[in-house]
């Protein structure tokens, strides 16, 4: 079943534009920016994150779990603790570009009602 999977993986496009737009969909959720974000300064337990959001933690865990299965994240196991890393430090280099873009983009950006979020569903 592994050599399945490793063979699935390996026969995917990176250029690929489903591929890549599920690649950015992963990052399409302000919570789980929020998240790289706080982690792009180094791992911290989920508790933490937990605090840094605000938010309830069924609804951090859903987050994590994302991210996790996307390949942004791994989460290991310290004592009671769990720990959250960034993978790969590309993420925070990509963050850290769209937050660039953002400089002079910003207005544009959130003025577009082709991937405004839905108002309604808040």
């Amino acid at each position: 079943m592994a050599a399945a999977a490793t063979a699935k993986r390996a026969s995917l496009d990176s250029e690929d534009p489903e591929a890549v737009a599920r690649f950015f969909h992963g990052l399409a959720d302000p919570n789980r920016v929020r998240i790289l974000q706080f982690l792009a300064d180094g791992p911290k337990t989920a508790g933490e994150i937990v605090g840094h959001l605000g938010r309830h933690q069924p609804s951090v865990s859903s987050h994590l779990t994302c991210l996790r299965f996307c390949g942004f994240l791994e989460a290991r196991r310290e004592g009671r603790s769990v720990v959250y890393e960034l993978i790969d430090q590309r993420v925070r280099r990509l963050l850290e570009l769209g937050e660039r873009y953002l400089e002079q983009n910003a207005e544009r950006i959130m003025a577009c009602r082709v991937i405004a979020p839905d108002l309604n569903s808040r």
